[in-house]
């Protein structure tokens, strides 16, 4: 029994020095954090004309708070009415860097948005006022000041259209109004097309059937703005061109496309340059297919350039994939949608990132075979592939 009691007793303070030893020291976390002391800019009661169709931007910028810790401080910018006292702001929006900048950038389109949620009608001037919180963890602070902003709204549509087309005499589908080209939708309000432009008239309806709502753009100062019931004229040579519709901000770019040409990567070089043929596709028939040997076998991989000029000169935009290491195709052929897809946002030139490859099997050397880029509006996606002759 004597030795029974002192096997208990063993385990007893074993356990306890196992739990102890385990134990971690704990600290508490120090959220705490100061308000920001004070504001740069923009000066209190700054009265600004919006002008979306510009693309001009405005620039909110205050002191730094500080975490007691010295970590990182975020920072939101909070909007109410000219009266309010921040208890309900009706818009926030951390600032640049997501968040980590002591600096806020809006445009003049965000700015005109923002009215509009604080109840300020196309072509209404309104006085708000805005401050900075920071924050760290769930600590959030305010700041002590406020400043207000006069914001003039412009004109606008107060529902965006759902669709696009372009039509009329200068546009590839004649003036047909059934025959008018689709627009891809990049983003709500905001449509793009690459197309061929001879000289008639042109303007973009929200259908191609029925009696559409029409839209037209005119030269305003300088800038390309949307307007309703018109149409523009267009008496230049014959021209490829990219054209994106921004109805937030009412305003249209022009780029023409100068070229299309397919880079492989190994070769470090474009194979050959792609004829536009109709509608949004450049495609090249019957080139002689040969890739490059390396030492795990044949390179596979490839991609394309697009030169555009917007008005200042000849600029690359490349036809990435969405992959920065593509999967290999080898059998895979016709690989997927989703693999063929095309990213124009990403504009990456590298020799080997963020492109294609080709099927191997299906593309045995010296086998004869097309290519093409495909930039409808109608397909939804935008997509590139080949097929042997």
């Amino acid at each position: 029994m004597k030795n029974k009691t002192c096997q208990y007793l063993l385990l007893f303070f074993s356990t306890v020095l196992l739990f102890g030893a385990c134990s971690k020291t704990e600290r508490a976390i120090n959220l705490n954090v100061s308000a920001v002391p004070g504001f740069f800019a923009p000066a209190d009661g700054k009265y600004i004309k919006l002008k979306p169709a510009a693309n001009l931007t405005e620039t909110f910028e205050w002191d730094q708070a500080k975490a007691e810790d010295g970590s990182l401080v975020l920072y939101e910018v909070a909007f109410d009415q000219e009266g309010g006292d921040f208890s309900n702001p009706f818009y926030t929006v951390v600032s640049d860097n997501r968040g980590v900048n002591n600096k806020l950038t809006l445009t003049h389109g965000d700015l005109s948005k923002i009215a509009a949620l604080g109840g300020s009608a196309f072509f209404q001037r309104k006085k708000f006022r805005w401050t900075v919180l920071s924050s760290k963890g769930t600590n959030v602070k305010k700041a002590a000041a406020s400043r207000v902003i006069d914001l003039e709204r412009p004109g606008g549509f107060a529902v965006l259209p759902g669709a696009m087309y372009i039509t009329g005499s200068a546009s590839e589908g004649g003036d047909v109004l059934v025959n008018a080209l689709k627009m891809k939708t990049v983003s709500p309000g905001v449509f793009e097309i690459f197309s061929k432009i001879k000289p008639g008239t042109y303007q973009f309806v929200d259908a191609n059937t029925g009696t559409p709502n029409k839209y037209y753009v005119f030269d305003d100062a300088g800038i390309n703005a949307i307007g309703v019931n018109g149409q523009t004229t267009y008496a230049g040579t014959e021209k490829i061109m990219r054209i994106v519709l921004d109805f937030n901000n009412i305003n249209a770019t022009y780029s023409e496309v100068k070229s299309v040409q397919l880079w492989y990567a190994q070769g470090n070089t474009f194979w050959f340059t792609l004829p536009y043929i109709s509608n949004g596709l450049w495609r090249k028939n019957g080139w002689v297919h040969t890739l490059q040997s390396v030492p795990w076998g044949l390179e596979e991989r490839y991609k394309y350039k697009m030169v555009i000029n917007s008005g200042s000169g000849d600029q690359d935009l490349w036809i990435n994939s969405n992959f920065g290491d593509p999967a290999g195709q080898d059998g895979q052929y016709p690989s997927t949608v989703a693999y063929r897809t095309i990213n124009l946002t990403k504009n990456d030139g590298s020799q080997f990132d963020w492109g294609w490859k080709f099927d191997r099997n299906y593309l045995p050397q010296g086998t004869i075979t097309d290519y093409w880029v495909s930039l409808r509006g109608a397909d939804g996606v935008y997509t590139q592939d080949y097929k042997k002759q």
